[in-house]
């Protein structure tokens, strides 16, 4: 006896429609869930990229800035980070800072954006060397100075005269000298022509040697030792040019791991120089060193030789300070040093009229003197004989 069931029967047709709705309401359910979740629902999974990508950039410039610091001039791969393009290092902010947005949900994006601006601030002020002046003393100064390498420049003895008249500059440095005519002189300048080297002043000098017992400069590059007769006292100036890091670099590029040796002989030199240049100060007079020293501050020559001076523009420059300037970048390598009696009340780097790959570094300095009561400024302001040149 067949039995028949009390369940109503339900159609193929019927059956596939319930299941749509089915279907469609968990659709629905999901839909409102995401939305209530937002994209950190998306996101969750991902979250942790847009932080990682931040902390990777970061270390990467922190040993990036750590290795310009301390292995310049030590480690092969820290020397040509230092003299190469440093700007490289920035490129990657922006678009690492959109992925890393994007990848970030919105409670981390502070933490982000921390990390980020410390980055940020590490390069500037530590691969880019940023100065802001906080150095600068108060009151007038002494004489304004100035040191450039005219290498490249067709400049004139008149241009280079109008340039410092309209600078008020009291005291010059030139390398790579082109004025063997002695050009300055008929213009009313104290001049002297040492070869690569020359000095253009208001104030008298004595010239105190010019050749080198040792015999270690080559090109005529052979530092130039004065003593200067200021208003504000007398001290002694040595003008200096030394090896360039081009030929080391060219070296490796043309040769690969074979140039390594000629690029370490080539810093190799380099440390020579300025050892031997660092030997002629032996006077216990105040004293300026300037010129294109071929190197930048984070150097172990530079701080071997140099770096218990005071650097001018470091402690009274704002800005990057660049005085030499390739197709690609520019690098601070010509510095104004000098003992603990000058002080600056200004400092900057001018772009001249007359071309060249070096621009002027100008320093106001301030001679200070050891007297009774302690130490004073001595000052004295040329304007009458600006004024009337």
């Amino acid at each position: 006896m067949r039995v028949e069931s009390s369940k109503p029967k339900i159609s193929r047709r019927e059956h596939d429609g319930d299941a749509g709705g089915c279907l469609k309401s968990s659709r629905v359910t999901a839909g409102r869930t995401l939305r209530r979740r937002g994209v950190s629902g998306w996101a969750h999974d991902q979250s942790p990229w847009g932080i990682r990508l931040a902390l990777s950039y970061a270390a990467l410039v922190a040993v990036s800035v750590l290795a310009v610091q301390y292995g310049t001039d030590r480690v092969l791969l820290a020397t040509l980070i230092a003299f190469g393009p440093r700007w490289l290092l920035v490129v990657p902010v922006i678009p690492l800072a959109v992925a890393a947005l994007v990848f970030t949900p919105t409670r981390q994006v502070p933490l982000l954006v921390a990390v980020l601006g410390i980055t940020i601030f590490i390069l500037v002020f530590g691969a880019l060397d940023f100065r802001f002046g906080g150095g600068r003393a108060r009151g007038a100064p002494s004489f304004r100075f100035m040191t450039q390498n005219l290498g490249g420049s067709p400049v004139t003895a008149r241009q280079l005269h109008q340039f410092l008249t309209t600078h008020r500059i009291d005291i010059a440095a030139i390398q790579e000298c082109p004025f063997y005519d002695d050009g300055p002189k008929r213009l009313g300048w104290q001049f002297f022509y040492g070869g690569d080297l020359c000095v253009i002043s208001r104030y008298p000098f004595a010239v105190l040697d010019v050749a080198d017992p040792g015999q270690l400069w080559r090109g005529g590059r052979v530092p130039l030792r004065l003593d200067v007769d200021s208003p504000a006292g007398r001290f002694q100036l040595l003008i200096v040019h030394f090896e360039t890091v081009r030929g080391g670099l060219n070296a490796l590029r043309d040769f690969g791991p074979n140039g390594i040796e000629s690029f370490e002989r080539n810093r190799l030199d380099a440390r020579t120089e300025s050892a031997a240049a660092r030997a002629r100060l032996h006077s216990s007079r105040p004293f300026i060193i300037a010129g294109d020293f071929n190197l930048p501050v984070e150097s172990a020559i530079y701080k071997q030789y140099w770096g218990d001076l005071r650097n001018l523009f470091s402690r009274c420059g704002r800005g990057f300070g660049q005085t030499k300037f390739t197709p690609l970048y520019g690098i601070r390598i010509d510095h104004v040093v000098a003992s603990n009696e000058w002080e600056c009340t200004d400092a900057q780097v001018l772009s001249s009229p007359y071309d060249g790959d070096h621009r002027a570094v100008v320093v106001d300095v301030q001679l200070q003197r050891l007297t009774a009561g302690g130490l004073r400024v001595a000052t004295w302001q040329a304007a009458a004989d600006r004024d009337t040149r």
